[in-house]
């Protein structure tokens, strides 16, 4: 693993337990059943207990991270010996999620009003769409590193990726519209 390589894994995995101060700070105002799972309508649907809830989902995510990155790191260099784009911006998606949903696990016992449905889709649908638009940025070596089966042809290869963007864009568009109905 590069040094660089080292420095994003230290970097992302500290954020995904960064959330645990937070939890730390607030643990004698939080209820000992914690909310971790929501309806789109914002309704609650599944508790954990709170250390679960503030300390193991960060570390669990954390290991997630750590597998994710090491894995990738190892097995999606491309001839150039630079990640594509869409790898290094996937990097970075376990831990802001993390964060964010972290914060809404906390706000919501805390007695703040926090539309859980509108803020799932808003982050989903951007994602979606960044993600979108990046899919086809990604050249035919460096699909090959990632890609298993890969297509045969780079013809192939630019069509997958063009319907794969597109579906991408579009789920993220509605993933934002839904915001307005739920």
């Amino acid at each position: 693993m590069e040094k660089k390589d080292k420095k994003t894994l230290i970097l992302t995995v500290s954020i995904c337990l960064l959330p645990i101060i937070l939890g730390m700070v607030l643990y004698n105002k939080l209820p000992e059943q914690m909310p971790i799972h929501f309806t789109l309508s914002d309704e609650i649907d599944n508790y954990a207990p709170k250390n679960l809830a503030l300390f193991g989902i960060p570390i669990i995510m954390a290991i997630v991270q750590a597998v994710c990155l090491i894995c990738t790191t190892k097995s999606n260099k491309s001839s150039n010996n630079e990640k594509p784009k869409i790898v290094k911006i996937m990097e970075w998606f376990i831990p802001v999620i993390t964060v964010l949903m972290y914060i809404i696990m906390i706000e919501v016992p805390l007695g703040s009003i926090v539309y859980v449905g509108k803020s799932v889709c808003l982050i989903l649908g951007i994602s979606f769409i960044i993600i979108g638009n990046y899919i086809p940025k990604v050249s035919y070596e460096s699909g090959k590193s990632f890609l298993h089966p890969m297509p045969k042809s780079e013809k192939t290869f630019r069509k997958i990726n063009k319907i794969m963007a597109y579906t991408f864009i579009i789920l993220g568009l509605i993933l934002l519209t839904l915001i307005i109905w739920v």
